[in-house]
């Protein structure tokens, strides 16, 4: 039996490193200009990974492993019920962000990665719309894909 808690314990602190790892992939994806993240979003941009799974599904993926994490440490420590039902929801409701994200349908501009880059880098129009010319002036330069900062 203390085999099988140490088991538990173990997956829920994974389960939370992987939660936050996620997190702060998606974070580096949206909201940064690092080599890492300006990988991530050109292959976003190619159709390797959905638009929509990296602006919705990742995150309440990240979520996910979290809250499980969370709910194994509850479970672990015997702490009150309410506490396991509140993260199970969550879970629940986390799933059905990830499934959304999956959806082949257009979220507000602003979700996704390349408008966040935009804003960062002042290419929107008077609209804040991507201006399409700027962001590709933008994107020819050479430092746009190798940053050596």
């Amino acid at each position: 039996m203390d085999n099988c808690m140490n088991e538990n314990i173990t997956l829920a602190i994974i389960g939370i490193g992987m939660g936050f790892f996620g997190a702060a992939v998606w974070y580096a994806e949206m909201f940064t200009d690092s080599k890492a993240a300006n990988l991530w979003r050109r292959m976003n941009g190619k159709g390797r990974i959905s638009r929509n799974y990296a602006a919705i599904g990742a995150p309440a993926f990240a979520c996910i492993f979290l809250l499980g994490g969370i709910l194994g440490l509850i479970n672990y420590f015997q702490l009150p019920g309410i506490l396991s039902r509140i993260a199970a929801i969550s879970i629940l409701v986390f799933l059905s962000f990830f499934l959304i994200g999956l959806l082949p349908i257009k979220f507000p501009r602003w979700v996704y990665a390349d408008w966040q880059y935009a804003k960062r880098h002042g290419l929107l129009d008077d609209d804040c719309n991507i201006d399409r010319e700027a962001y590709e002036k933008h994107a020819g330069r050479k430092e746009f894909w190798c940053t050596n900062r």
